[in-house]
């Protein structure tokens, strides 16, 4: 039986599927429907795919699932995807209700839509399609749905590491379904992101403001320190970055990344550029480290003057990280930059983030295959070497040491974390396309 014509014949029955998912406000921030929620994906994955279904409570939080299709095949391959989703909001900004998928305008509206429900609904339908028409998978899946990513997945890491002796030993490569296609409309295959390094620096030099007047010239001025301290951190004529650790093991682009760069969209409507052309854009964006002032605070910053001498001042940054750079190296730089200071009580440093970067070999096996299935399904994909942000992917490079693949399956105007969330409905179809391709090709 033709793959799409099965998927055209079944799709009211794959959006009925989500519609059921999408009842469920699963805030992993609070934890309410987070029970409702595991107990309705357990039940489909026994009755739709007949999944071995293990349930993982023993880290705190959110539960995590484990659906295993077709065991003892010679491979295994992991699927990722997460049930819980972010808070409505304001829910008069919201056109339709959050938790009834609406289908308008060749969209599916409703929270969770585009992330991750949607896409995670896709990946379980795309293995029933190829269930029905195939009969038993070419090789094992685990599908791993964790239900706190949008917490910042604080158990993830260790449940992967309380795992990788077991359920996840024998894992080839991983799949992570989630995240945005190309703003151009094109399907995306990511081999990498960035990391990401978060930290409050607080300046203290009195108990209490000062008078300009009583004080100027003879009291160190918060402000002024805080601005000091940032510039060991980046030389803010040239944007140089002056950490040691962020000027190591940067890798340039192979021939074959910048192959595929030159098949990206051209950046438009990027406000207050600094590059110089597309190439330098994408290059800032995925192969250069950052260092992002986030947010300063300081004295007094109403309509009129007050004459004062700022006693404390606070400046939060994040840094990015490109493959092969560690957090803990950066981390270590900062502090030895500012030990004086720490020393002397005059500065504290609190880290707020850490994410590890990743990056999958742009000559790995796997690339090809993937692409030729996402090009099959959808007729064209673009592959991006590097993702600029920052996701949690370092768990399979770097505690189950396989390579990562990321696949998303939603729009790029999705809206997630928004009001009006929604995922185009020839987006959810063609996740389903791109699942069961996929199927057919890792063999």
């Amino acid at each position: 039986m033709n793959t799409e014509f099965f998927i055209t014949k079944n799709q009211e029955k794959f959006k009925h599927l989500l519609a059921e998912f999408i009842k469920f406000a699963d805030y992993s921030e609070t934890g309410q429907q987070i029970d409702e929620t595991v107990n309705f994906l357990t039940s489909l994955l026994k009755q739709l795919l007949g999944a071995e279904v293990e349930i993982h409570r023993d880290m705190g939080g959110s539960p995590v699932i484990i659906a295993t299709l077709s065991p003892g095949q010679e491979e295994t391959y992991l699927f990722y995807g997460h049930y819980d989703v972010q808070t409505v909001g304001n829910i008069s900004s919201w056109l339709t209700n959050p938790f009834e998928l609406t289908e308008k305008d060749g969209r599916l509206y409703g929270r969770g839509t585009g992330d991750n429900k949607g896409q995670l609904m896709a990946q379980i339908c795309g293995f029933y399609v190829y269930q029905q028409i195939y009969g038993k998978l070419p090789f094992t899946v685990r599908l791993f749905i964790e239900g706190e990513e949008e917490s910042g997945s604080p158990h993830l890491a260790d449940y992967i590491n309380s795992l990788k002796n077991g359920p996840l030993s024998d894992i080839k490569a991983a799949f992570v379904v989630d995240g945005s296609i190309s703003q151009s409309g094109k399907h995306v295959l990511r081999l990498g992101n960035r990391g990401v390094l978060g930290f409050r620096l607080t300046v203290h030099t009195a108990n209490t403001v000062l008078h300009s007047g009583n004080f100027g010239n003879v009291s160190q001025n918060a402000s002024k320190k805080l601005i000091q301290l940032l510039g060991r951190l980046i030389d803010f004529e040239t944007g140089e970055l002056l950490i040691p650790a962020l000027k190591k093991n940067i890798q340039e682009e192979s021939s074959l990344e910048k192959t595929w760069i030159d098949q990206l969209p051209e950046p438009t409507n990027v406000p207050s550029p600094l590059f110089k052309d597309k190439h330098d854009y994408y290059h800032r964006l995925m192969f250069q480290p950052t260092l992002t002032i986030n947010g300063l605070m300081s004295g007094y910053h109403r309509d009129k003057i007050k004459t004062i001498i700022p006693n404390e001042a606070t400046a939060i940054l994040d840094s990015r990280l490109v493959a092969s750079q560690k957090c803990s190296e950066v981390k270590e730089d900062i502090e030895k930059l500012f030990k004086p200071e720490i020393d002397d009580g005059v500065a504290k440093l609190e880290w707020l983030v850490a994410l590890e970067p990743t990056k999958t070999p742009a000559d790995s096996e796997l690339v090809p295959i993937i692409y030729s299935a996402i090009k099959e399904a959808t007729g064209d994909c673009l592959v991006e070497p590097l993702m600029p942000g920052s996701v949690p992917n370092y768990v399979w490079t770097d505690i189950l040491s396989v390579p990562v693949f990321t696949i998303p399956y939603a729009n790029y105007d999705q809206h997630n974390h928004a009001p009006n969330e929604n995922m185009l409905t020839q987006s959810f179809i063609d996740g389903i396309k791109i699942t069961t391709t996929l199927c057919t090709k890792l063999i």
